[in-house]
């Protein structure tokens, strides 16, 4: 019975990483690639800069990918113009169309 509990423990992990991989999967190219910093998505004709990121006291910025217009866009996900998408490490953190939401949000993480 030990046996079997624990077969059924391993594959249901094995099951979830999979899944885990599989999503993150879309998203490889954006991570950022150091710990405590982020990286940016932006789908916006209205361009952002690291000086602008500095004038509002955000530095946990390391990159980002910055498109113009819709066509562009990269991601299935982006519905509308401008889209800000934050990602750490391993995943997105956070997403919105409005740029002081945005801000707001790196100055807080």
């Amino acid at each position: 019975m030990k046996k079997f509990c624990f077969i059924i423990i391993l594959i249901s992990f094995l099951f979830t990483a999979c899944n885990e991989s599989e999503e993150n999967k879309e998203y490889a190219s954006f991570l950022s690639d150091e710990e405590g910093k982020y990286a940016l998505y932006v789908v916006s004709d209205d361009a952002i800069t690291f000086e602008e990121l500095q004038e509002n006291d955000i530095n946990n910025v390391k990159t980002f990918t910055q498109e113009k217009t819709m066509e562009d866009a990269r991601l299935e996900e982006i519905e509308e113009a401008p889209t800000f998408i934050v990602f750490d490490t391993k995943d997105k953190v956070y997403k919105t169309n409005n740029r002081d939401d945005l801000f707001k949000f790196l100055q807080e993480h």
